[in-house]
């Protein structure tokens, strides 16, 4: 194992946030087994059942198997699974190491695991017990509870009720979310939160799109309305009374705790490497701070399968009314009712024919996945410690798939037939579609530009239409109008249209936590990477053209001297415009992060002030260029090629302006 510089992590963390896919071509030492079942853990174990997992064993045989591969396949150094049913654990195991470097192998009870998002639901929890208790009404103004004023963008407030569908309306930034060094000057609660609102984009309750920052809202309402602090709260209403002693909501983990935590780990180089420490506002805690171990997941697994109800042989405890637990199980929101939703936090990863909630979570570089079934009294919940895990955690894919497979075969999909006009009508579906995930008013929204937002719909001429995803490629086929079922799998898509009948959204069961909007042609990846190559190509040929004249000059003198010097003040400018456009592309692939979750550096400011130079001098060679027509510069050619050139320098400004590159926007 090679335990990296520190100094250099920065640049590798960026570069990993693009190219993570990278990490998966190598080769990973064989897992380590460790835990057994339940072992460790004090909670008593269920008999076998006639349903789904039935036996022990037979689960760590298929436990054993699953885990050898995946963590083969995805170089993972250290993970763990806990399974619970009928209110008991049922199966408990660590597999690989949580500590390569002394040698400490994962044990599923004490072994603590930063756990992502999977942290919300614990936040969504804490809301609906005051919810019980009359301190929040789901259905007020978030500003009722606040002591700062999320803007009126819209006539509609933002609810509770909105936070927990994801459906406020909160455009998607990442800006000065983590740090590589402990802040030891803390804000005040909410300070952070205040000063990093997030534009609203979409009215409330029109579109899901999923929210950091509506969680961390949720979060700070708990402690504004309760009167302690979010991780105060979060131990003595959950943590304390579900036995959960292997767990923080802390961001910055307890002296207790913190050498139980997994080292995290990324695979470079044929070889494990400690990945960054990250640190964070506080008031980001309840979005996705959490730490805990498998079997302290199982614990609160049992208790909202078991309508709010634990018991243990030491003491019986309800953290949740049943009735709130089941009102928290259902469906809250859907896109469209045909559609997998969103509950109260839970979404709805319904599969196989098994009705499923859960949530998945990812603190690079760990990832987690907690999945119940009510109808089949059972939960599941697994972590890994390594950069790269993130595809076995994806709803439906990854872990999922392979557990509900053996556990819950899918039903046999009837093939269909696509309608015989389909072909007529494909291409009132086909183009680009963006998440609803996404940044529209800082600089963030460039990750657009490069496709890592963004869905393609093709029509592949055979009555289908065809999905390209970040997360696979799928085939669908209409079965009502706008509402498609997949192929060789009952899940679904449904479009939506606006009054005028075109095509304004994608909805996915896949992803009940965002939508997808349909792109102008202009916003495409494909345009606008088109545009940025063109613009980058004729930027380096006015360098060599420069060049090229510079040396002509100087062997054939006199040459500059008949040249007006309107004509060579317009040469300077175009000249330095390229430049500086070029200088700026170079400072964009030098920084590499679309997501600056780590902040804008000095240095990186600083090219953006390239691009606003840059758009001043493209105004005049605007005016250069009428001149040059005008007053006949150069030759027609030369006229030409500088015609050219300023317009290319127009589209980059443009470019910079659509992606919100060009000035300070952040």
């Amino acid at each position: 194992m090679k335990n990296k510089n520190q100094s250099a992590a920065p640049q590798k963390v960026h570069i990993l946030a693009l190219l993570t896919a990278l990490l998966l071509s190598f080769a990973a030492p064989a897992a380590v087994q460790t835990g057994g079942v339940a072992a460790g853990e004090e909670l008593p174990v269920s008999p076998n059942q006639a349903q789904g997992p039935t036996d022990a064993a037979e689960m760590e045989a298929f436990m054993d198997d699953l885990f050898a591969r995946h963590m083969d396949e995805y170089h993972i150094a250290g993970a763990a699974v806990a399974v619970v049913k009928d209110g008991q654990l049922f199966f408990a195991k660590g597999y690989g190491y949580a500590n390569l470097e002394n040698g400490i192998p994962v044990d599923p009870e004490q072994t603590i695991f930063r756990i992502g998002s999977t942290t919300k639901l614990v936040t969504w929890t804490a809301v609906m017990q005051l919810v019980e208790q009359g301190k929040l009404d789901l259905d007020a103004d978030v500003n009722t509870y606040l002591d700062f004023q999320i803007p009126d963008t819209y006539p509609q407030p933002i609810t509770l009720r909105h936070l927990m569908t994801h459906t406020a309306g909160f455009e998607d930034l990442f800006l000065d979310f983590v740090s590589l060094e402990e802040i030891e000057d803390a804000l005040p609660p909410g300070a952070f939160l205040a000063s990093h609102i997030p534009a609203r984009v979409f009215p409330p309750g029109e579109v899901a799109a999923y929210s950091n920052y509506g969680a961390a809202l949720a979060g700070y309402i708990v402690a504004r309305v309760s009167g302690q602090s979010y991780d105060q709260y979060i131990q003595e209403h959950i943590f304390d009374p579900l036995g959960m002693a292997h767990s923080s909501a802390l961001a910055t983990l307890h002296p207790d705790v913190i050498s139980l935590v997994s080292v995290g780990y990324m695979y470079e180089d044929d070889a494990f490497e400690i990945f960054p420490k990250f640190y964070g506002p506080s008031d980001l805690a309840p979005m996705g701070f959490m730490a805990a171990s498998a079997t302290d997941m199982a614990r609160f697994m049992i208790a909202h399968l078991q309508g709010g109800f634990y018991g243990d042989p030491a003491a019986e405890v309800r953290i949740l009314e049943e009735a709130t637990a089941r009102q928290m199980h259902s469906t809250l929101y859907t896109s469209d009712p045909r559609l997998l939703g969103t509950a109260y936090g839970f979404f709805d990863f319904s599969d196989n024919g098994q009705r499923t909630i859960g949530h998945s979570g990812t603190a690079e570089p760990m990832h987690s996945l907690l999945l119940l079934l009510p109808d089949q009294n059972l939960g599941v919940f697994v972590a890994y410690n390594t950069l790269g895990a993130g595809d076995l955690t994806i709803q439906h894919l990854g872990f999922q798939r392979a557990f509900f497979d053996h556990y819950y075969p899918a039903p046999v999909v009837e093939p269909i037939q696509p309608p015989t006009d389909f072909a007529e009508q494909a291409s009132h579906f086909v183009g680009s579609y963006r998440m609803t995930r996404s940044a529209y008013t800082t600089l963030e929204k460039f990750r657009g530009a490069l496709g890592m937002t963004v869905i393609q719909i093709s029509d592949p001429g055979d009555g289908t239409l065809a999905m390209i995803s970040p997360w696979g490629e799928w085939r669908f086929v209409e079965v009502e109008p706008l509402y498609f079922r997949q192929v060789d799998a009952p899940f679904y898509i449904v479009f939506r249209e606006d009054d005028r009948g075109r095509i304004t959204h994608l909805f996915t069961d896949y992803t009940p936590q965002f939508g997808f909007e349909r792109l102008n042609w202009y916003e495409t990846p494909g345009f606008n990477m088109a545009l940025f190559i063109g613009c980058v190509l004729v930027f380096l040929s006015m360098i060599i053209i420069a060049l090229i004249r510079a040396i002509r000059n100087r062997r054939q003198t006199g040459v500059q001297e008949r040249n007006p010097k309107g004509a060579r003040t317009a040469s300077w400018i175009i000249l330095v415009i390229c430049i500086l456009n070029l200088l700026f592309v170079a400072g964009l692939f030098l920084w590499n992060n679309p997501y600056p979750s780590l902040g804008i550096p000095l240095q990186f400011q600083v090219v953006l002030g390239l691009g606003v130079l840059s758009a001043v001098l493209t105004v005049g060679a605007l005016v250069y260029m009428v001149l040059a027509w005008k007053d006949r510069y150069w030759g027609v050619a030369y006229r030409v090629y500088y015609t050219l050139v300023t317009i290319a320098a127009v589209a980059f400004v443009w470019f910079l302006n659509f992606w919100n590159l060009l000035g300070w926007r952040y």
